[in-house]
């Protein structure tokens, strides 16, 4: 008999908690997908159809943990969805894994990214016991570069024409960090 899954863990910072996706934050995250700006450096296209929107959380909420998982990044007095931070690509075995991450723009420049993403990394290095993280990064995305960079990821090369975003060819930066490197918060 197979064991049931565990339970999805909430985490928390002073301002955010980071719980699993519900159906009910379709309509927050389709402001998140439908949003060009938003979506400008993502890996789709930007959704034009909430159905489109409805599948992504479904399967944010049907993840399968040892390959990744998200969490719906709410604010922490109403609980309203304004974003998500996932690890995915994981290879949890081999512990190492992917990060990902989006803010609703009109939460931008709040320091909730830095929030939910530092809670996501610590989870990832601690409860998951990974070595080693990594992001993909659009190379003119300044924001979320300085990001991972204040985390202590280290550029470690440009790929070329890495992703397909519909018709279009893009390039991604990679960035790492190992939990033996890791500055000390």
């Amino acid at each position: 008999m197979a064991k049931p899954p565990l339970p999805h863990p909430i985490l928390t910072t002073p301002r955010l908690r980071l719980r699993q996706f519900r159906a009910e934050d379709t309509a927050a995250m389709y402001e998140c997908f439908s949003n060009p700006e938003a979506m400008r450096f993502w890996n789709q296209p930007v959704h034009t159809r909430l159905i489109d929107t409805e599948r992504a959380v479904r399967s944010f909420i049907d993840c399968t943990p040892s390959y990744y998982r998200y969490w719906a990044v709410a604010d922490a007095g109403s609980d309203r969805c304004i974003g998500m931070v996932s690890y995915h690509d994981g290879h949890i075995r081999s512990k190492r894994a992917s990060i990902g991450y989006m803010i609703d723009p009109s939460r931008q420049n709040q320091g909730l990214a830095t929030e939910a993403v530092g809670a996501l990394i610590d989870y990832c290095f601690g409860a998951l016991g990974l070595h080693r993280l990594q992001a993909f990064i659009d190379p003119d995305n300044q924001a979320s570069r300085a990001l991972a960079e204040k985390f202590g990821f280290r550029s470690e090369g440009l790929l070329l024409d890495h992703l397909r975003v519909g018709d279009e060819w893009r390039s991604e930066m990679v960035y790492a960090l190992l939990e033996t490197e890791r500055p000390q918060q």
